[in-house]
């Protein structure tokens, strides 16, 4: 008896162990340059000790020093042992101490030119953009001399200089002061896209598979635990359900950012396939957060209108200039809570959910309304503290709603002047700054374009989207490595296994689909069709349904794929929208048009225009795609050409060749009136190498739209001896699956295709 006992009371313990060492949460380990605060005791009674593999970097007890700059970031193994009724159990984290960052020298400073009309003070940038003596570029703090009023009776040219921050070297403005700039206007997109059901995935393809795997996701998904820490933050019952974990635990500072991004999920999921289910599950949830919200609004000490996860305490401390871990981005959890219910609203047509966010934008307005501009400069530029997500986008969208022009001032309390100024100049200053924490910021950028039609925000939007994809991304169209944009075109010396954070391939995919809407380029979509085949499609787990997502796509030599299915990161949140998404870009159109971006098997019905349309692929490659066609007055069909196309295309219309081709901007242009017709589309494509810009030793290896990985767990740079020309003969294509080729025994597929193997995207030709 005494035995049994014994074995029960180990057996509790042990549970116990288990659910403390679970319930142990360290922030984000990733990218680590604050102290850690390592618990002694667990949240279910057991006592832990700390042990660090490398006290340097890593005290025992959590102090952080930062390697020097040059040094490398370091990887640290932190050991936590867990004692309770006599059991011990150890459990291993690790953390990625980011090396200090580069003191440069500033060399040069760039002229700035403000306008002003007559009669006004100018708006004179915080901020001046600065050349370093490494030969990138960097921004810097200016204090500008005073500016005499009288000055701007008149039009004409005025200098102005400024003290620079960490520089002997003067800054200098000219003001340009002129009768009338000028109004704006909202600037109307120039291509509408299809909502709704009304483009459908066929389900037998890769992409609506991964849509169904993720729509049984979220229909298991415990609404009651989404909801736990918005409940107990409003002294509500939580209704016996589990707690959050990770990101999302009761004791994280980020908790209740998941549950946005499970509001745009189900949102988009309904949009997507009219799942009266899944519209139960919003009006539930939009519902519940409208009373925590009623209740959080009698709460002594909160505004009226406030919503969150946790009290208003952090917002406090970010106006402190608090900095991280002690708050964790008050706003960009704002951002996702407020995004959902939009979503919520517009994709499934829930009234209160815009209500609650209208309660939420007066919130924001009467809070951020009282702070001078310079305070909210410095508050923005906090690292992960001031990060706002998408702040400006939401707040643009609430005003093209509801036609409040608070919402509009508002939005623009975001401007990130850091980003900005450099974004509009067209110079490239994103090396070392954090990758997703501003990508949203220019998607914002673009929105306050759309409500209001100042040409710069556009022009932040284009220089920066340009920037990024034709000098920060890997192959895959992923970018940044450890959250961080590198230096232009510095890819050999960032393949680790913290490559291409699956959030900024979200937020990249969201600002050029909105880019492409105002001006239809072909190398927008080239770009997107690269990410989001081998990005947003490899990111999930193509054997489980478990809503699991890649926080990194790792690109190292050897990497193997990590799922988030319960740190609740960043990524797994928009991890879960990803997938609901792959219909959005298909297809597109004006008043005549129809673009077909994307070649994916799909269903179109252009109802408004007497139009439907079958999309089809070939089972025997890559090369030949089918269109059914039927009804509708004339019409244009824009094809896009893509860029991996390598020989001329070849159509036929109803089983006729089409010889007469014609191309506009990179589509190919058919036009006539379309009864019932099949257009069968030959794009050739072959194997390509694709060099790394600063080793081009380096190589990866893409067909059509598809980066291939070889599978092998070496650990080193799988290396060839051949010539490229040799390489690519040499390589073998399976007959029985074209997406696979194998090399000398090596065997290359798809990333999206690689699950639980290990791999490598580049590897290395000596000739």
């Amino acid at each position: 008896m005494e035995l049994k006992q014994n074995a029960v009371k180990s057996a509790e313990a042990k549970e116990r162990m288990e659910m403390d060492g679970n319930a142990i949460y360290l922030g984000n380990l990733n990218t680590v340059e604050a102290d850690l605060k390592l618990p002694q005791k667990g949240k279910y009674g057991s006592s832990i000790q700390w042990e660090s593999k490398e006290t340097l970097f890593i005290s025992h007890t959590g102090k952080v020093t930062r390697p020097t700059f040059g040094v490398g970031n370091r990887k640290v193994a932190l050991v936590a042992t867990l004692t309770y009724g006599g059991e011990v159990t150890r459990k291993t984290f690790e953390a990625t101490v980011l090396q200090e960052e580069y003191k440069a020298k500033i060399i040069a400073v760039n002229p700035l030119t403000v306008c002003t009309n007559v009669g006004e003070q100018p708006e004179l940038s915080t901020v001046v953009i600065v050349k370093n003596d490494t030969g990138s570029y960097t921004v810097s703090q200016v204090s500008w001399d005073p500016i005499k009023k009288e000055a701007f009776r008149q039009a004409g040219f005025f200098p102005i200089h400024g003290k620079v921050e960490g520089s002997t070297l003067k800054a200098m403005a000219t003001i340009q002061v002129m009768d009338e700039i000028g109004e704006t206007a909202p600037h109307t997109k120039r291509l509408k896209e299809f909502k709704g059901h009304d483009v459908r995935l066929e389900k037998a393809s890769e992409f609506g598979a991964a849509m169904d795997r993720f729509l049984q996701y979220v229909r298991s998904v415990d609404d009651d635990q989404m909801l736990y820490n918005f409940r107990a933050a409003a002294a509500f019952d939580t209704k016996g359900a589990q707690p959050m974990t990770g990101w999302d635990a009761p004791e994280c500072n980020l908790k209740g950012h998941t549950t946005g991004h499970y509001l745009s999920a189900l949102a988009l999921a309904y949009n997507a396939t009219e799942d009266s289910a899944l519209l139960g599950k919003i009006q539930y949830m939009v519902a519940e957060l409208g009373k925590c919200q009623t209740a959080l609004s009698e709460q002594a000490g909160y505004g009226r209108g406030f919503l969150s996860a946790y009290s208003e305490e952090q917002f406090n401390l970010l106006e402190q200039y608090t900095t991280y871990p002690e708050i964790w981005a008050p706003y960009y959890t704002l951002h996702k809570i407020m995004a959902g219910l939009l979503d919520c609203y517009q994709l499934a047509g829930q009234r209160e959910a815009l209500d609650i966010c209208d309660k939420l934008g007066h919130w924001i307005y009467n809070r951020l309304s009282r702070l001078p501009k310079e305070q909210l400069h410095k508050m923005w530029s906090l690292y992960i503290a001031g990060e706002f997500g998408g702040m400006n986008e939401v707040l643009a969208k609430l005003y093209a709603i509801t036609s409040n022009e608070n919402y509009l001032m508002t939005a623009k309390y975001f401007d990130n002047e850091k980003l900005f100024l450099p974004m509009k100049e067209n110079v490239d200053t994103l090396g070392n700054m954090h990758a997703n924490q501003h990508i949203p910021q220019v998607i914002g950028a673009l929105k306050l374009f759309e409500v209001t039609g100042d040409k710069a925000y556009f022009n932040i939007a284009e220089n920066f989207w340009t920037m990024v994809t034709q000098s920060h991304i890997y192959p895959i169209g992923g970018t940044g490595e450890t959250e961080m944009f590198r230096e232009p075109d510095a890819i050999a010396g960032f393949l680790s296994d913290k490559t291409a954070e699956t959030c900024a391939s979200y937020n990249m995919l969201k600002l050029t689909k909105e880019l492409f809407q105002f001006n239809p380029r072909k190398t927008y979509m080239d770009y997107y069709e690269k990410a989001l085949y081998n990005h947003i499609l490899a990111s999930e787990n193509s054997q489980k349904a478990e809503g699991g997502s890649t926080y990194f796509m790792p690109l190292a030599p050897g990497s193997i794929k990590k799922f988030d299915t319960h740190e609740n990161t960043c990524c797994h949140g928009t991890g879960l929208e990803n997938h609901f998404k792959y219909q959005e870009a298909i297809y597109f159109h004006d008043q005549d048009r129809l673009y077909v971006n994307l070649y994916i098997p799909s269903r179109l019905d252009w109802s408004e225009h007497g139009l439907s349309l079958m999309q089809n692929r070939d089972r025997d490659g890559l090369e030949r795609f089918r269109f059914y066609i039927e009804g509708g007055p004339e019409t244009t069909l824009m094809f896009r050409i893509p860029d991996w196309v390598s020989e001329p295309i070849k159509v036929k219309i109803n089983g006729e060749s089409w010889r007469d081709l014609e191309l506009e901007h990179g589509y190919l242009k058919l036009r006539k009136v379309w009864i019932k017709d099949e257009i069968e589309l030959t794009l050739p494509c072959s194997l390509r190498l694709v060099d790394a810009p600063d080793n081009h030793t380096l190589k990866s290896l893409a067909y059509g739209p598809y980066v291939l990985a070889a599978i092998s767990e070496e650990q080193d740079y799988i290396s060839w001896t051949y010539s490229e020309q040799e390489f690519l003969e040499q390589i073998i294509q399976q007959k029985d699956n074209p997406l696979t080729f194998v090399l000398d025994g090596v065997k290359f597929v798809p990333l999206y295709q690689i699950q639980d193997e290990s791999y490598h995207v580049y590897f290395k030709l000596a000739r």
